[in-house]
């Protein structure tokens, strides 16, 4: 018997039907491989989700800490500068006023 006589041969004795239980039940089997890697794939992508926004929450709040920590130098800044011109405007005075004493003894 040839080849292909010994393969028509099982062909006939092959039992048919029981081979498409088995491609059935082999396509379901996939199918609910499938569906669970679409469901870890979904979980997955949440979990990420959350990563991602919680990193921009924390970026935020970082950014803003920081803008508040400049408004706080510049406030600061702001006051000292006041200060000095404040101690400048009274050094010129206590300048202003002993220069007025001087020339009244010089007249006087």
């Amino acid at each position: 018997m040839d080849k292909e006589e010994h393969l028509a041969h099982s062909l006939e004795a092959c039992d048919w039907e029981q081979l498409q239980h088995r491609y059935i039940d082999a396509m379901d089997e996939h199918g609910r491989m499938e569906e669970n890697l679409r469901a870890e794939a979904a979980t997955l992508l949440e979990i990420f989700t959350a990563w991602s926004q919680t990193t921009v929450l924390q970026d935020e709040n970082r950014a803003f800490k920081r803008f508040k920590t400049q408004m706080q130098h510049v406030q600061h800044s702001e006051v000292n500068v006041e200060h000095k011109k404040q101690h400048y405007v009274e050094v010129v005075k206590a300048f202003e006023s002993a220069l007025k004493l001087l020339n009244e003894q010089l007249r006087g």
